[in-house]
């Protein structure tokens, strides 16, 4: 028997889908309800937002950030009343790629009279990313696109949610980008990553903005189904160098993927590790400093400057 077949767990219509880790099957109308539950109750049961908030939320254009932007004007609207929802799409200069996810993205802003801003690699480091990764493949220095388009990413959405006065800086991180992520620290024994990921840990005053990812307790599959439920347009194509370059993210993602075949519920299994790793490992090492950039005081691990800096000395050096 199908799916469509089945009659929804919670009533009398029929399914659009099962939920393999719960068994549950669900109706259009119950799954989006559910969706939509979860992201709340994501973000009341890890204390994501306060009515004084202002929220900066990263849009790519694509269906997680889509997802996260409009449930995030929803709630606001009704429970939180707190500032203006502002969107801050960062443009990294792929040919024909960034330009159809702005495209997209200030649609969906225009039609639901939300205030959208756009930063540029280019306006920020003289540079797109396509001229970044010709500079480096020239220089004989080629990494993977990731690597760069990551750290430059991390640094102009801060930097961006900051001059916009910024308290919460919200990103699309789904279920399955969490558990990737984890299995990725775990594999690199970046165990300093994981600690400064935990969740409760106190607040203080620092440099870099807070970030929340009210998703992460809901698998990517779901989202896509969502997002084509609710009709919204989103750019579904998969980001050129991610692609082409043979980075262990996507090797991780068909790992989890073929591991869901037989325990459904893996996922999950991995999120719940990472709460309770970060736990532990954020009371070992709570306590210890890491450097500041000498040059722009944003944190640099064990080095003296950090690896935005470094790439921008480089350009600056090189150019």
């Amino acid at each position: 028997m199908s799916d469509l077949d089945q009659q929804c767990s919670y009533c009398n219509n029929s399914s659009v889908i099962q939920r393999k880790h719960s068994g549950d099957y669900l109706c259009p109308k119950c799954f989006e309800k559910s969706i939509e539950k979860i992201i709340y109750k994501t973000i009341s049961k890890y204390k994501m937002l306060r009515p004084q908030d202002k929220v900066i939320v990263a849009l790519s254009g694509g269906k997680d950030s889509i997802t996260l932007l409009y449930n995030l004007m929803k709630i606001q609207e009704r429970t939180y009343r707190s500032e203006t929802l502002i969107a801050l799409t960062i443009d990294e200069g792929i040919k024909d790629y960034s330009q159809n996810n702005i495209k997209l993205a200030k649609r969906f802003c225009k039609k639901y009279n939300i205030n959208h801003e756009i930063i540029s690699f280019k306006e920020k480091l003289g540079k797109t990313l396509d001229e970044i990764i010709h500079f480096k493949n020239q220089s004989g220095d080629y990494k993977y696109a990731c690597n760069y388009c990551a750290t430059i990413k991390r640094r102009l959405l801060n930097e961006g949610a900051s001059e916009l006065g910024g308290t919460i800086v919200a990103k699309g991180h789904n279920l399955t980008d969490m558990a990737e992520t984890f299995l990725m620290n775990i594999l690199y024994k970046r165990f300093h990553l994981i600690s400064n990921q935990f969740f409760f840990k106190p607040e203080k005053k620092q440099i870099l903005v807070k970030k929340i990812t009210p998703l992460m307790r809901i698998p990517e599959d779901e989202i896509l189904l969502y997002v084509n439920m609710k009709k919204f347009d989103y750019y579904s194509t998969i980001c050129p160098y991610r692609e082409k370059d043979p980075i262990i993210r996507k090797r991780l993602l068909d790992f989890i993927e073929e591991c869901k075949t037989y325990s459904p519920e893996i996922e999950f299994n991995l999120f719940k590790g990472f709460l309770e790793l970060s736990r532990i490992l954020y009371k070992l090492h709570n306590n210890k400093s890491y450097n500041s950039c000498k040059t722009c005081g944003y944190p640099s691990g064990n080095k003296k400057t950090c690896s935005y800096c470094d790439l921008v000395k480089e350009f600056t050096n090189k150019t």
